[in-house]
């Protein structure tokens, strides 16, 4: 069920959904290109970052859309960074990225999956010779498990260069494990007295 929608500027919006276990934002991005300003990356960031702040720390927070960042295959990026990325190195958007993903604690699930490299690229130059991986999806790292694929789908029928992204998510809830009980064991021989004493 939706709870609410809200726009933040041109660049980033929200969608709040109620699930059984836990309520789900989806906060959907798209960012500055390479080329432009480093002030208006820094200020879409800084957008990000309050939007992302203000939503409620019970919510599963998931991030995606066109961040026009390509993520590499670096030992460094390991704990939260897939190993199945399109590119070899990150490009600038692609280290502010990382950057906010580590701020905010987050593991990038669209380079976690081992697909074909078609399944992998999200966008396709007009001419069709340059293909990237810039869109991305990421979540809440206490929360990775509940997303077990993303891939993209060439063909989606809508008037763009991206691909289309899909993510199979499903709420997980671990369950607590209670040790075994051990109960202290009373010596009630000990506590018997002979008649005769």
């Amino acid at each position: 069920m939706v709870l609410n929608f809200e726009n933040f500027k041109e660049r980033i919006s929200v969608l709040r959904l109620r699930f059984k276990f836990f309520n789900l934002s989806l906060i959907n991005v798209h960012s500055p290109t390479e080329e432009k300003e480093e002030e208006e990356k820094d200020c879409f960031y800084e957008a990000l970052e309050r939007v992302y702040d203000r939503l409620p720390g019970s919510d599963v927070k998931i991030v995606l859309g066109d961040f026009n960042a390509k993520l590499g295959k670096e030992e460094c990026f390991r704990p939260f960074l897939g190993k199945y990325s399109l590119h070899d190195r990150c490009n600038e958007n692609g280290l502010r990225f990382v950057d906010f993903a580590l701020a905010q604690n987050m593991s990038v699930s669209s380079t976690k999956y081992p697909h074909k490299c078609i399944h992998r690229e999200t966008w396709v130059s007009p001419d069709g010779r340059t293909r990237n991986q810039i869109d991305h999806v990421m979540i809440d790292m206490r929360h990775a498990s509940d997303i077990f694929d993303v891939r993209s789908y060439r063909g989606a029928d809508g008037d763009t260069d991206h691909n289309l992204v899909r993510i199979k998510y499903r709420q997980r809830i671990s369950r607590f494990r209670q040790g075994k009980k051990c109960t202290d064991r009373w010596h009630v021989e000990k506590l018997k007295m002979d008649k005769s004493e």
